[in-house]
């Protein structure tokens, strides 16, 4: 069985990691985002041959994250994606298409959405009899 390890990141230390990832010869596979429990994990895959290794950062919503661009080009497909699907801002992406690469009919539509509170009707006694 194989086993797979998900290394802690943060905003802060992604650009370095991505870097680290580049100078040892690895390619970036995937950044994904997806809605935590109370927060959301954007995590980074890069390979080397056969080898996986997985950065995972859990974040709050509106965290700005440093683009990773400088380190690996194609970045900026997984960052305008995230950015139009979940509404993170990414700082220095190399391509911004500004909100415009991917066109949905409703903005950012796997953002959490915040649960309205009900709506109370109140009924007089005497409108109620």
């Amino acid at each position: 069985m194989t086993t797979m390890e998900i290394i802690p990141t943060s905003p802060a230390g992604i650009e370095k990691t991505a870097a680290d990832m580049k100078a040892d010869g690895r390619r970036l596979v995937v950044i994904t985002c997806t809605a935590a429990a109370n927060d959301y994990d954007i995590t980074y895959s890069f390979a080397k041959g056969n080898d996986l290794l997985h950065y995972r950062m859990t974040v709050p919503e509106g965290t700005v994250i440093p683009a990773i661009d400088a380190s690996f080009g194609g970045a900026f497909v997984y960052e305008n994606e995230i950015h139009d699907l979940y509404g993170f801002t990414f700082t220095n992406m190399a391509l911004d298409f500004g909100g415009t690469f991917i066109r949905t009919s409703v903005p950012y539509p796997f953002k959490k959405k915040e649960t309205p509170a009900p709506t109370v009707t109140k009924v007089s006694k005497e409108d109620a009899s």
